[in-house]
């Protein structure tokens, strides 16, 4: 067998499964070193392991390092290996059958990129904060090691480091021994999880703690942000989180305590780490929030804690059953929300989320739940709505299915019977036909290993509810779905329950009795389903007369996320969606309705689904609604934070404008709202971007004002607005060379760089971006490269010669023999996929 370093930090599933057949039983004793003011640490490591001869001639560790100092291997310092940018290779002739140590000395130098071990400055007091984040394959950037999720082991941790600094870690403290101001800290070893889920966190947190019965409970922040900190409601929601969790599992919290800490420049929403899990500080709420984003961060608190069981205690074998992490938490998290006293509507949010699965599932880029993963670059891509939310609603359909009660008993069976091991598809689907006596393998196989979603449509005939199941976009696939219906009559203009049944929809068509006086049908009620549901026009006809005066806000919240999935389908207007939300929203009861389905679907309407002249009618009309709206005193602040959202998305006028300006100068109030720190840039990227007279000033006076990290990297992002192709040159420099800002600084700038006015100043980064694009995709990390396909693209040109422009760069990579970067690959389709749903829509417009 030929054998050749790794040119790319990838690790294959062949590879993989190669390497587990070699080796086994493994342990880790890590030792670092760190330094205030440093670039770079020490480290020392021990891998303990099983080896099993066969197989290759080499044997890869995972690690990436500065500088090697020495290698020890079965007690004899060696320099017989092999070593990589990416990893080092022992031969197979100097490893024993069954028990080798291996020892490497090493200096490291801190990442920047939110991943690996991450080093962030705060630039209000000076303050160092460093954090590790390993999922998928970050682990080797911290210690040599065989980095898959089922390379098992447990790891003793030792840190040598300034004694003002905390460390916190999967586990306790052992020892602590301090010397000065230097203090060294052993601590316990670890249970056995995935490389993936090690942790280690350092800096001046601030810091609070709790218990739950045996469990002691942490919460850190950065000690600039501890003013902004509520530990009470966090401690609350893990409290409530945890009880309900080991009461519906039967299966206790696996772990000796419960972290939870809110780190720099963090690339997730969340990560689960055994017994210390890391939070983006946008969780930190340094302003007042709505209830649906308190909701939110309640959801990845639970959701992170339902890993501890889901992906922690019991892993995937391999990253194609990412499912078996990330849909599990992604349900679970809001199911058992629901059955709390904090949060019980929880299920109907779940139901928002949807619109992710919905949307990624359209694409031709989809995949099954059940998910191929070649190699670390595929699997981390399937971070998506796939593995998170569709897998999510599936399993709430089986749960509907076989019905909850055995459902939980498979859950806990689940646990018992492969704590601390890795699973795959065919482990859970044994598990559960075994527990519920109903063949899953069969369910399976129409929800977890195919892809696309079914659309539904209802009519009323002659007394009857007559359904029909479109197939699935990509395959025509009709599938047999579990769900409720709900019938309505209607009383003096107003729509009243009627009755609720439950039906099997198993074919291509489906009928069901109704009362006689029944006028309107919700289908899938309470969501148990995964469909899209559209609307006749007589329902819609009703929908928009009487949809405000049904009592149950799932109910109207279903209906309005049909209309948008009509509206995505150009099967419901644009204008009339705007049109009937205009005409609804000041009947909506609920805020969260108000703001998730109607006032953030007519942005997203003027955003991407209407044509410039429609634009160009449609959001002065809505500026001097939301104007309107705000100038009522009887206002809830959260219903003012839902208006002001509107406002400032459709500011573009002089005089729209004037008035923001009066707004963050302080010459105009709102009743119940204040303008703050968020507000107050936003606004002024804004003005900036529409090329306001007083821009530049309110700019300079911003930056004297807010110091803070987070004030930096919005100033960045209101520099990226400024209509000047000087300062859009400098931008994108940044942007394509090497630059010594952080990922997250960078990202910012993106967010700012695009605005639709500016159309003509931005014409030449067309070209720009697909000369670039391949080499960033190549060469910077994935999540740099998400951030610059994302934010970059140039999403504002919306026309035909886009779509040929994306497949001709395609084609031509294609016949040139181009590898091109996967993720880019993925990125470009779903650009012409959205182009080719958006074009149709506005040539209707057009008539």
């Amino acid at each position: 067998m030929t054998f050749s370093v790794d040119t790319e930090n990838i690790l294959t599933r062949e590879a993989a499964e190669s390497r587990s057949a070699l080796v086994s039983n493994t342990r880790y004793t890590l030792e670092l070193t760190l330094k205030e003011h440093a670039a770079g640490y020490r480290g020392h490591c021990i891998v303990e392991f099983d080896y099993r001869h066969g197989g290759t001639d080499h044997l890869k560790l995972d690690f990436i390092t500065r500088e090697i100092h020495a290698v020890t291997l079965n007690g004899m310092a060696t320099e017989e290996y092999l070593r990589g940018d990416f990893a080092i290779y022992l031969k197979r002739e100097h490893l024993r059958e069954g028990r080798n140590t291996l020892e490497v000395a090493y200096t490291s130098q801190f990442d920047n990129t939110g991943s690996g071990f991450h080093k962030f400055h705060d630039p209000e007091d000076g303050e160092e904060y460093m954090h590790t984040d390993f999922e998928p394959y970050d682990a080797h950037r911290l210690f040599p090691c065989f980095d898959q999720p089922d390379s098992k082991a447990s790891y003793r941790l030792t840190v040598n480091g300034p004694s003002k600094w905390t460390y916190i870690h999967n586990t306790l403290p052992e020892d602590t021994r301090t010397e000065g101001d230097e203090v060294t800290i052993a601590f316990k070893r670890t249970a056995v999880f995935s490389t993936y889920l090690f942790a280690l966190v350092v800096g001046p947190y601030a810091g609070w703690e709790d218990r739950y019965d045996r469990i002691p409970l942490g919460i850190y922040c950065r000690k600039s942000l501890a003013k902004h900190m509520d530990p009470e409601n966090i401690f609350a929601v893990t409290r409530e989180a945890m009880a309900t969790l080991e009461a519906y599992f039967d299966y206790p919290y696996p772990y000796d305590k419960y972290d939870q800490v809110f780190v720099p420049e963090f690339n997730f929403g969340a990560m689960e780490n055994v017994g210390c899990v890391t939070f983006s500080e946008h969780y930190v709420f340094r302003h007042k929030k709505l209830y649906s984003e308190h909701l939110n961060r309640a959801n990845t608190i639970t959701h992170e804690m339902v890993h501890m069981w889901f992906g922690d205690l019991v892993t995937m074998k391999w990253w194609n059953d990412l499912w078996l992490n990330e849909s599990f938490a992604d349900y679970l998290s809001y199911f058992a929300m629901s059955r709390g006293t904090l949060f019980s509507d929880a299920l109907e949010h779940m139901y928002v989320r949807k619109e992710w699965a919905y949307q990624q599932d359209q694409y031709s880029t989809t995949h099954p739940i059940a998910a191929s993963a070649r190699d670390t670059i595929e699997a981390f891509s399937n971070f998506d709505g796939i593995s998170y939310s569709k897998g999510a609603s599936v399993l709430r359909q089986l749960q509907y299915y076989i019905g909850n009660e055995a459902f939980r008993a498979a859950i806990g069976h689940y646990f018992r019977r492969f704590a601390e091991q890795n699973t795959t598809l065919d482990d859970f689907l044994s598990i559960m036909s075994e527990t519920s006596g109903i063949d899953i393998v069969a369910w399976s196989r129409q929800w977890l290993e195919t892809t696309g979603v079914n659309t539904l449509l209802s009519r009323i005939e002659d007394g009857r509810l007559m359904i029909e199941q479109q197939g699935s976009a990509q395959n025509d696939l009709i599938r047999q779905h579990a769900m409720e219906f709900t019938g309505y009559r209607q009383i003096g203009g107003a729509l009243v329950e009627n009755e609720t049944h439950k039906i099997i929809i198993d074919g291509k068509t489906a009928e069901a009795e109704l009362k006689s006086d029944t006028a309107f049908v919700i289908l899938n009620t309470h969501d148990y389903d995964y469909v899209k549901v559209f609307y006749s026009q007589d329902a819609l006809a009703i929908a928009r007369r009487s949809l405000h005066t049904i009592e149950d806000p799932f109910a109207r919240r279903l209906v309005w996320g049909s209309l948008w999935q009509m509206v995505r389908d150009n099967a419901f207007p644009p204008t009339e969606f705007i049109e009937t939300g205009i005409e609804l929203a000041t009947e909506e009861k609920d805020l969260s309705i108000l703001n998730s389905h109607i006032i953030a679907k007519i942005k997203a309407v003027v955003s991407a689904y209407l044509t410039d002249e429609n634009r160009a009618i449609w959001m002065p009309r809505l500026n001097t609604m939301a104007r309107e709206r705000l100038a009522r005193p009887e206002n809830s602040e959260h219903e003012q934070i839902i208006w002001f959202g509107l406002l400032l998305e459709t500011a573009l006028l002089s005089d729209e404008l004037d008035y923001l300006h009066a707004l963050v100068t302080g010459a105009e109030s709102i009743a119940s709202l204040d303008i703050d720190q968020e507000k107050r840039w936003n606004i002024i990227a804004r003005l900036m971007a529409c090329g306001h007279r007083d821009a530049e000033e309110l700019f300079s006076h911003e930056k004297k004002l807010d110091k803070s990290d987070l004030g930096q990297k919005k100033a960045f992002m209101v520099q990226a607005s400024r209509p000047d192709s000087a300062e859009k040159e400098t931008c994108w420099q940044e942007f394509t060379e090497k630059s010594s800002r952080s990922t997250d600084f960078l990202r910012y700038g993106m967010k700012g760089f695009q605005w639709r006015m500016q159309k003509d100043l931005l014409a030449p980064y067309v070209d720009r971006f697909f000369d670039a694009v391949e080499n960033v995709y190549s060469k910077r990390d994935v999540h740099y490269a998400e951030a610059f396909g994302h934010f970059l693209f140039p999403t504002w040109r919306q026309t035909p010669d886009m779509i040929e422009k994306i497949e001709t760069f395609l084609d031509e990579k294609d016949k040139n023999g181009g590898d091109l970067p996967a993720l880019l690959r993925k990125l470009l389709i779903e650009q012409a996929d959205d182009l080719k749903r958006v074009l149709p829509i506005m040539e209707k417009q057009r008539g």
